[in-house]
């Protein structure tokens, strides 16, 4: 079985958009938390998110292909770049047929459903998006071409271990021969009102609106969690092709 090792890191998240920061938010107890900015929320149960700040797509890839992608590929693209770049991975000296990706989505673009649908309810079915349908494996798809990553691209889905699954997912295509390389990882962006209405009717979503007690899963008063958003990537390698 051939070894495989972490040669880089990426991360979007609601504490720090680079893993560094990322890292010492969380050394230094930072709350991600706080009242929902991206609807109103007055009629709603679940008041507090975790939003990503400060995010700029240009600042990660040609705004042309941003406005093509829905936030949570432009998240998984972003982590990815930074992923790469920590890696030291020339791809002008690889086969891109060996570099794979496997960067999945739980859920995928709510906003895009929500969008599309009022357009087929309001303008007729002509008038749909056609993006609309790959949905969550436009991220691992949007990576693959940023940086033209030819090997195997595969989109895991399994809710809340998306991320997880994947990486492990990549590994064994390293450790059985599938590929070299494979940038592996997850993201989400489904805090949309049809996200939270639909968590909260599960009851899954606390209901807490201090920031401080609302993520409390061992605790006497939990009430249920609070939903985020965001992105991490890791390049995985074959421990020799890493040493090389």
């Amino acid at each position: 079985m051939r070894r495989v090792v972490v040669t880089g890191m990426g991360a979007i998240t609601p504490i720090g958009n680079d893993v560094e920061t990322f890292w010492n938010g969380l050394k230094e107890k930072k709350l991600g938390f706080g009242p929902i900015t991206y609807f109103d929320t007055t009629d709603y149960k679940a008041k507090l998110a975790a939003e990503v700040k400060d995010f700029e797509p240009k600042d990660y890839m040609d705004p042309k292909a941003a406005r093509r992608m829905e936030r949570f590929a432009q998240f998984a693209v972003a982590a990815a770049r930074q992923a790469l770049e920590d890696s030291s991975l020339d791809m002008t000296k690889e086969d891109p047929f060996r570099v794979g990706v496997c960067v999945s989505s739980g859920i995928g673009s709510l906003q895009i459903i929500e969008k599309e649908y009022k357009k087929l309810l309001e303008k007729g079915p002509n008038r749909v998006n056609p993006l609309l349908v790959p949905l969550s494996n436009m991220a691992a798809g949007n990576v693959s071409i940023q940086f033209g990553l030819k090997g195997k691209n595969i989109n895991v889905v399994t809710a809340c271990a998306s991320g997880t699954n994947s990486i492990g997912e990549a590994m064994r295509a390293i450790q059985h021969g599938e590929a070299e390389v494979m940038v592996a990882g997850g993201t989400e962006s489904c805090i949309t009102p049809l996200g939270v209405a639909g968590f909260s009717g599960l009851t899954a979503l606390s209901t807490s609106e201090d920031p401080e007690r609302a993520s409390i899963p061992f605790d006497l008063e939990r009430n249920g969690f609070v939903m985020g958003e965001g992105a991490g990537v890791v390049v995985l390698e074959e421990l020799e092709h890493a040493k090389a």
